[in-house]
């Protein structure tokens, strides 16, 4: 039971990173809240801040869901991989006919990095404290 819970509060970790991002958006130029795309935002650079929240939210929820699992990482970055990937189909899905392509092959192309990225910080770092854990071992 916990893997599902871990999964779906990652999920809404990723969420919340990238919606608070969106807020303050709102907030300081005073338009409409949209929870996903960019026609909306009223500048370029904006769409980079909300690129950069992507890839980082990513990123970060990714090193949380492995950190709490800590078992078959390759198999539970995937399943959060697939998970993301649904929840941008349905934006996807909802959005097409108002945001511009290279927003949704830059988002996928963003959620694909941060967890591969997540995913060898982490098991490079496991690997590591596992052979420090085998060298003191054997020094006993």
């Amino acid at each position: 039971m916990k893997k599902p819970i871990t999964h779906f509060l990652g999920f809404l970790g990723l969420l919340f990173f990238e919606g608070f991002a969106r807020l303050i958006i709102t907030f300081y130029h005073r338009i409409d809240f949209s929870f996903y795309g960019i026609s909306q935002l009223p500048s370029d650079v904006w769409v980079y801040i909300i690129l950069a929240s992507v890839l980082v939210s990513t990123w970060l929820t990714t090193m949380l869901v492995l950190t709490v699992i800590n078992k078959n990482i390759t198999t539970h970055a995937l399943i959060f991989a697939a998970i993301i990937l649904i929840w941008r189909g349905f934006e996807i899905a909802n959005s097409y006919q108002t945001e511009p392509v290279f927003y949704f092959i830059s988002v996928i192309g963003l959620h694909l990095l941060g967890i591969y990225l997540a995913y060898l910080v982490y098991s490079r770092q496991r690997s590591s404290n596992e052979e420090k854990t085998a060298i003191h071992s054997n020094e006993s």
